[in-house]
């Protein structure tokens, strides 16, 4: 008798001790949590942001602690219990105020809810060491005058004393990148929008080392007011007829095509000059152009410059734009050369602009030729300064054959007389570099 409860109780045991190892197989799930830190560079400050991304799919997240040590000094950032039933995590932080220069261990640890390790769960540790630089850049203005002309090219040289991770022109709401062009040395063309009060607002220069320290400096800036003319064109239905046919496919719900024109010449506008600023990202660091950029030969200036127009439609004002570029008009398909060598960033149909070419001529500087008949080079090629790069012709909403010739700094179109000026280059441009 005794025997047969000595094994029925084996038996039992046996049981509740596989139980018990199902039960810990299934809640001791050895998978650990999926855990990120960024950003993942080795260069810190005191600003640096730190963000920390953490996933557990099969249970849930436990803890998290995270410690900076430097030298002897141990800083506890955080140490806590996360609410229950949390399987994701976002969290952000900064490194201690009273940190210094020099090398920095950040360690970050993460655990789940699983019975793994005996109840303490999986655990993921990340370990980061890190160089904290908590000086911002020291930047030098090497260029002097800055004369501006509103609506026109300013060009900036300067020097800094380390590496910089973003750095360039703001004004506005408009920022213009510069570019490294020798050891320790940047330049960066910016323009002053035609729009822009020079009253109103002065360009100051922002640098950013790559540790995210930041500094903002002014430099000697001279605006140049200037008055741009006003112009009224009547929009006959003959004009119209030939021209909204084009568009018709891009706003399918407008049926007059008065009302046509009036979203084409505003809305469509406005996503073209959205795609220039874009595009004008494309560009490469380093200076392509030389000399004088190259005019449509034999051509007479039809429009200008900032011109701005009333648009009239049976007496009544429908729209009113600013012509931004010059119109240039010649021989009806008159070849186009190349203003100056470049790469070809666009060789299509865009809006307003009909067939058209944007080349980028290094550091933010790029030329457009619209309206065009033919196009002669594709995306990607390299055309050289007077090279035919196509035809004149009246695609978009031209009307009639003409070349349309920009000049973009950073994607925003700017004054093109001054680059068919060899003074005006070497007084502003190429002197700066010398």
């Amino acid at each position: 008798m005794t025997s047969r409860i000595s094994s029925a109780f084996f038996i039992v045991l046996l049981l509740l001790f596989g139980a018990l190892g199902a039960l810990y197989y299934v809640k001791a799930e050895w998978t650990p949590p999926i855990v990120h830190l960024t950003p993942e560079h080795a260069q810190a400050s005191g600003k640096t942001v730190f963000t920390i991304k953490a996933v557990e799919e099969h249970s849930s997240l436990r803890r998290m602690r995270i410690v900076a040590e430097q030298g002897a000094n141990i800083f506890e950032i955080v140490n806590q219990e996360l609410p229950q039933g949390m399987q994701e995590l976002l969290y952000d932080f900064t490194l201690p105020a009273n940190i210094k220069s020099g090398p920095l261990t950040l360690t970050v640890i993460v655990t789940d809810t699983s019975w793994h390790r005996l109840g303490r769960g999986n655990r993921v540790q990340i370990v980061r060491d890190l160089d904290i630089d908590t000086k911002p850049p020291i930047i030098t203005v090497l260029s002097g005058q800055h004369n501006v002309n509103q609506g026109g090219t300013g060009f900036l040289v300067f020097s800094t004393n380390k590496e910089l991770a973003k750095t360039g022109v703001r004004l506005g709401e408009h920022f213009f990148p510069a570019y490294p062009f020798q050891a320790g040395k940047y330049l960066c063309f910016f323009a002053l929008p035609y729009n822009v009060d020079p009253k109103a607002q002065t360009p100051l220069l922002f640098s950013q080392d790559l540790a995210g320290n930041e500094v903002t400096t002014s430099f000697y800036f001279n605006a140049l007011p200037k008055k741009f003319k006003h112009d009224s064109i009547n929009i006959s239905d003959t004009f119209l007829q030939s021209k909204m046919g084009q568009f018709t496919d891009l706003f399918p719900e407008t049926d007059k095509p008065i009302d046509l024109f009036v979203k084409v010449n505003s809305e469509l506008r406005q996503k073209n000059l959205a795609t220039l600023l874009e595009l004008g990202r494309d560009t490469v660091p380093q200076m392509l152009w030389e000399n004088t950029f190259v005019r449509l030969p034999n051509s007479a200036p039809m429009a200008g410059f900032a011109d701005n127009r009333t648009y009239l439609y049976n007496g009544q004002a429908v729209d009113n734009q600013t012509h931004l570029g010059v119109d240039l008009a010649s021989l009806a398909t008159a070849p186009i050369p190349a203003g100056n060598t470049g790469r070809v960033v666009l060789a299509d149909f865009l809006g307003i602009y009909g067939n058209m070419v944007l080349l980028d001529h290094g550091f933010g500087l790029q030329s457009l030729y619209s309206h065009m008949s033919e196009l002669h080079v594709q995306k990607g090629d390299m055309v050289q300064r007077g090279q035919i790069i196509g035809k004149t012709g009246a695609t978009g909403m031209a009307g009639g054959d003409h070349l349309h010739f920009g000049v973009l700094i950073s994607g925003l179109e700017v004054q093109p007389i001054e680059w068919w000026d060899m003074n005006w280059i070497k007084n502003n441009i190429l002197s700066k570099i010398e």
